[in-house]
C-alpha cells in the first residue's frame, strides 16, 4: 500500500484492511511505503505498527511518486500472492475475498470500478487507459489501471525485470505484461467510493504530462517484455 498525505482516513484504512483481510488469513501482512508525506501519515502509520507485528513501515528517503512507492512495496512484501490497494479508502477491503475465491483459476485477479467515483478527468483517462492498454496486451483489459489486484507472486516475478523502479504507472504495466505474456488475467466488479479526504494529488493538467509520461514508458515496457525468454 502506498501512502501519500492521506491523514485523514488512514487510521481507519489500516483498520479495515488488518481486520478484513490480514487477520483472516494465515502469514499476511500489510505492507506500507510512505512517500514523505508532510500532513502527518508516516506517524500515524509508526503509531500503529507500535505493537502490530503484521504491519510493516517503510519511509522513503525522497518524494518519488505514487508508481514508485507501489514498486517498493511489492519489493518488500513475501508470500505467493500480492495484494495491491491504495490508501485513499475507495474501496471496500472485505471486497478481497471477491478476488480471493477467483484464485485458483486465475494469476492476476484484478478488482474493476462498476462506477468510478472521480472527477471527470480520471474517468475520461480510465477510458484511455483502457483502450491503449488493451491493444499492448493483445486483448482486452477493463480497468487495467485498478489499484486493486491479487497477483501470483510468479507473474510479478516474470514481469518485474522489466518495470523499472521509478515507473509511473506498474500497475498498468503489471496487468499489460500478464495478459500479454499469456498469465491467467481475471477482472471482477468491486465498489469505487468517492474520496473522502478532499480531491487527489493530480490536477487536470498536470495529470495530461503525467499521463503522456507514463504512456511513453508503457510503449517501452511493452517492447521491453519481447526481450523475455518464453514462459
Amino acid at each position: 500500500m502506498p501512502v501519500y498525505n492521506e491523514c485523514p482516513v488512514l487510521d481507519d484504512v489500516v483498520d479495515e484492511l488488518l481486520r478484513d483481510i490480514v487477520a483472516k488469513l494465515d502469514d499476511a501482512e500489510l505492507v506500507a511505503v510512505d512517500d514523505c508525506s508532510t500532513d502527518g501519515s508516516g506517524a500515524v502509520l509508526d503509531r500503529r505498527a507500535e505493537g502490530e507485528p503484521k504491519l510493516r513501515v517503510e519511509h522513503a528517503p525522497a518524494n518519488r511518486g505514487h508508481g514508485p512507492s507501489v514498486r517498493r512495496a511489492i519489493d518488500l512484501a513475501d508470500g505467493d500472492w500480492l495484494f495491491q490497494v491504495d490508501s485513499d479508502g475507495q474501496f471496500v477491503a472485505a471486497e478481497f475475498w471477491d478476488l480471493w475465491d477467483r484464485r485458483d483459476g486465475a494469476d492476476l485477479v484484478i478488482g474493476c470500478r462498476r462506477v468510478r467515483r472521480d472527477p471527470r478527468h480520471r474517468r475520461a483517462l480510465t477510458r484511455a487507459v483502457r483502450v491503449a492498454a488493451s491493444a499492448l496486451a493483445g486483448g482486452r483489459l477493463v480497468d487495467p489501471n485498478a489499484p486493486f489486484k491479487l497477483v501470483r507472486r510468479d507473474v510479478w516475478d516474470d514481469v518485474a525485470p522489466v518495470i523499472a523502479p521509478d515507473a509511473l504507472a506498474p500497475s498498468i504495466m503489471l496487468a499489460v505484461g500478464a495478459r500479454a505474456r499469456r498469465w491467467r488475467v481475471v477482472e471482477v466488479p468491486v465498489t469505487h467510493l468517492p474520496r473522502r479526504s478532499g480531491p487527489g494529488s493530480l490536477r487536470p493538467r498536470r495529470l495530461v504530462r503525467f499521463s503522456l509520461r507514463g504512456l511513453g514508458q508503457l510503449l517501452r515496457f511493452r517492447l521491453a517484455l519481447r526481450r523475455l525468454p518464453p514462459r
